[in-house]
């Protein structure tokens, strides 16, 4: 790892032949060189994997070195080309799988292998790299060399295969698959500047990947080859054409510009527009036979257990998906070029084989039966995939053709009604585990589709997607104290992803009124289950709010007020100037919100301490509800137009009421006294988790609006607690904040929040004009103000800022002085070894989490 790359280094600018003047005395380094690559080639050759391990750092320190040195001699350079050449295609090689070992593909793969060949594909990844040296030019770099070669071998063990009538190697396919990186690199490159060296790479990797994808849909008609051998070799082929997908996109492109020019084409770049073309046509193909013929599954998945799974997958190490669904995937979402391409070689009938797929999968999920995905076709989430597949080709067509009932317009409207029609079936039936899950199937369905269509059917809602969210409703209602959930429940809880999904779906177009009124519909009903759960105490037992139904083995509560956060960050994140219609998308958002607010603020500060015999859906609501919050708050900041806009809703106050509701809830946290501790059991839920996180986010953000909003906090929480008249009237908004912060600091809130704490006395010194004898002042207050009522776990007489405040004017002016001083020189770091002595110091032993992360209410796999 030193030696090979000092050599470089004294080699740089060498002339060919020997060194400095070429003097024979530096003839020792080419001789070290050759001798070190040897041992490193023997390594690799060896029939020990660990042995074979040594040599990957070593592989790719080499290829770094040798592009990061300007120039070295060619006898040395070409020493270390061929030595990483052959080491790769030795290591390729020797991580084949041995004679037998798909002949029971009911077993679980051989992990130790499985890493080995995942570390292969690194290395042979990291050699070829273009991320240095030269890609054009007549000068070829270290890395186009090896690229080169290796993709040149590839391509010569795979025509000798096709020529004696046999499949290609698996190990070379494997290695061809894992340079998809630096291939969709010089494709890139060759689409915005022509180069002989790229067109040469290009064509021979298409031409290696156009064999193995034709000999494989040979195999598959005539039937001249076992599964067993078919499988490992369309499963890498599904794979390099999914990974290759950037580079048929770059060549897509290429190829339209060269139709416009064509008279002046070289014959080698004609020669690989037409290579690339028959290449394209036989990755779709296999792409969509090996979907059609080979079983996702052929036994149950071993994924639980196991990292990869049983020998008989049709997924990519570690995957989830059928790799033909995913290469299909890849081929229509690259880009607009690739899609028109795909209809240019494949023709307009790609639809209809790949609508007659989708059915043949779907007959086979049926016939498989509920609660089986392995045998025959592909699981649910594969099927879908293939959906949304066509859902954009057909969108595509449609737009190009100009005409929306044409043949994709009539296969989308087949598809779009089979989800509809299951929903439309099950209107008078009761609620049961059978109907929830048919409705549950058909809304997942209905998610995958794009979401123009999804979105349209919310701007014209009819009757079918009013049973689905009546479902869920329906299910908030069957909440019972009992720890068991039966299958309806499960059902149920599936359910939810569901729906969340296609609203999801449809969000990312518009969200209409129809949309709106569902999303008030199933917050307010998950707020009312959840405040009769709270109700009933932290000990009671739950059908619903557990791990197997609400809960994060599921989906937490709280998801769809945080999809209300979605839509605001896509409306914050479009270019140019706001329209009309995001305004109103921002009004709508901000409707829902206020509509679902008198249920989603008294859950919050619930006093009932934190659950510990169901899930506690009150903190992940308190995420989604902050988050959204501080989206809200954004895009406010960022967008004038916007916030004007939300002026006349009275967005102010209503933030306000939020930031009320921030502060209450670190007031219900007791600090003890100086002689007793805090009580093991606190009133409210738990703000040891990433509420929390959001809670400090969004106090921090809406600071930064200026001192209305703090204003407007004030006026919302002394709608609930009186306190002394030692504070100024005008400021008692920016006082309860800073009181509020430094009881967080206290213990309210865990250590780890302690790190924002900075920020926010940042942000809350910005809100002030940055005026350093104003902040001071602030503090000041907040080390004196009292409740003259009683709020959460402030008492009357207590200070707001907690115990640890409760001391002589000395420590608080030295807090204060020391405070000042970190305005003034801008150090903000400081201030939290000045807060921590302040309050009470380090809290030892607290039964604190580590820092958490964010939720995350993805759910299309539930």
């Amino acid at each position: 790892n030193s030696v090979l790359p000092h050599l470089l280094f004294l080699e740089r600018g060498d002339s060919e032949g020997g060194g400095e003047g070429g003097m024979p005395h530096v003839a020792w380094r080419l001789e070290l060189f050759s001798a070190i690559t040897a041992a490193i080639r023997r390594m690799c050759a060896s029939p020990v994997r660990e042995l074979r391990a040594l040599a990957y750092e070593p592989l790719m320190v080499l290829h770094a070195a040798l592009n990061s040195v300007a120039c070295v001699s060619l006898r040395m350079e070409q020493v270390a080309v061929d030595a990483i050449c052959e080491c790769a295609l030795a290591l390729a090689t020797s991580c084949g799988y041995y004679q037998g070992y798909f002949d029971n593909l009911y077993e679980d793969n051989d992990e130790e292998l499985e890493v080995e060949r995942n570390d292969v594909r690194d290395v042979a990844r990291s050699v070829c790299s273009l991320d240095s040296g030269a890609i054009t030019g007549t000068q070829k770099s270290p890395s186009i060399l090896i690229l080169e070669r290796i993709v040149t071998a590839c391509n010569a063990a795979m025509q000798h295969a096709a020529s004696v009538g046999q499949l290609p190697p698996e190990t070379v396919v494997h290695i061809l698959s894992s340079l998809a990186k630096p291939l969709n690199k010089l494709g890139k490159n060759y689409k915005e500047q022509r180069s002989d060296i790229g067109r040469d790479i290009l064509t021979t990797s298409l031409l290696a990947l156009g064999s193995v994808c034709d000999q494989l849909n040979s195999s598959f008609e005539s039937s001249s080859h076992s599964m067993s051998e078919i499988l490992p070799l369309s499963r890498l082929a599904c794979m390099g054409t999914a990974s290759f997908s950037p580079m048929f996109s770059s060549l897509a492109n290429v190829t339209g510009e060269s139709a416009a020019a064509a008279a002046s084409n070289s014959d080698a770049e004609k020669e690989m527009i037409a290579t690339f073309r028959r290449t394209s046509l036989a990755s779709l193909r296999q792409s969509i036979i090996s979907t059609a013929r080979i079983p996702e599954l052929i036994a149950k998945s071993t994924l639980e257990s196991t990292r990869y799974d049983v020998k008989g997958a049709m997924r990519g190490p570690g995957g989830e998906d059928h790799v033909g669904c995913i290469a299909l995937l890849r081929l229509s979402h690259e880009s607009d070029y690739l899609m028109s391409y795909i209809f240019e070689v494949y023709g307009s009938s790609i639809l209809h084989d790949l609508s007659c797929l989708y059915q043949g999968l779907k007959t086979s999920e049926l016939e498989r039966g509920v609660g089986c995905d392995y045998g025959k076709g592909v699981t649910p989430v594969s099927r879908r995939v293939v959906l949304r597949v066509i859902s954009r080709l057909a969108l595509h067509e449609m737009k190009e053709t100009n005409d929306q009932s044409g043949k994709g317009g009539t296969i989308l409207q087949q598809l779009l009604q089979a989800p509809l029609g299951e929903m439309r079936s099950q209107k008078d039936h009761p609620f049961s585990a059978d109907k929830v899950f048919r409705v549950c199937e058909a809304s997942f369905d209905l998610s995958f589709f794009s979401p123009e269509l999804v979105a349209d059917l919310f701007e014209n809602p009819s009757d079918d997607l009013g049973i689905m969210f009546e479902t869920v409703i329906t299910g908030y209602s069957r909440l019972s104290f009992s720890s068991e959930a039966d299958v309806a429940c499960q059902q149920w809880g599936r359910l939810r992803g569901g729906a969340l999904s296609v609203l999801r779906t449809s969000l990312k177009e518009n969200i209409s009124e129809y949309c709106a009124k569902i999303l008030s519909a199933l917050t307010k009903a998950e707020c009312e289950a959840a405040t009769v759960q709270s109700n009933q105490g932290p000990d009671s037992g739950s059908n619903l709010f557990n791990d197997g139904v609400v809960g994060e083995e599921m989906m937490n509560a709280g998801a769809y007020i945080a999809l209300i956060r979605e839509c605001l960050d896509r409306i914050a994140k479009k270019k140019g100037e706001i329209t009309e219609k995001s305004m109103n998308e921002c009004r709508r958002c901000l409707s829902v919100l206020k509509d679902v607010a008198p249920n989603v603020m008294p859950l919050l500060l619930h006093q009932s301490p934190e659950a510990n015999s169901h899930v506690d859906p009150r903190p992940t609501i308190a995420e989604a509800w902050f988050v959204t919050m501080t989206s809200l708050v954004s895009i406010c900041r960022n967008h004038e137009q916007i916030a004007a806009a939300l002026v006349g809703d009275d967005v102010g106050s209503f933030l306000g009421d939020s930031l009320s509701a921030a502060w209450a809830l670190i007031f219900l946290k007791d600090l003890g006294t100086k002689k007793a501790p805090p009580p093991a059991i606190q009133r409210g839920m738990s703000l040891d988790g990433p509420q929390t996180l959001a809670i400090n986010n969004f106090m921090s953000e809406s600071m930064l609006l200026g001192p209305s909003i703090l204003v407007a906090g004030g006026r919302s929480i002394l709608s609930h607690i009186q306190v002394n008249d030692a504070v100024d009237q005008s400021s008692i908004g920016v006082t309860i904040l800073a009181a509020s912060l430094l009881r967080a600091v206290s213990g309210a809130l865990p250590p780890w929040a302690v790190e924002d704490t900075p920020t926010l006395f940042r942000s809350m010194f910005e809100t002030v004009g940055r005026d350093s004898e104003k902040f001071v002042q602030i503090l000041s207050d907040s080390t004196k103000i009292k409740a003259s009522s009683p709020l959460g776990a402030v008492n009357v007489g207590e200070l707001l800022a907690g115990r640890y405040l409760d001391v002589s004017d000395r420590h608080i002016e030295s807090f204060l002085h020391q405070s000042k001083a970190v305005t003034i020189k801008g150090d903000w770091r400081k201030l939290k070894v000045i807060l921590k002595a302040t309050c009470g110091g380090k809290k030892k032993d607290a039964g604190f989490n580590l820092k958490p992360q964010f939720t995350s209410w993805e759910c299309e796999r539930l």
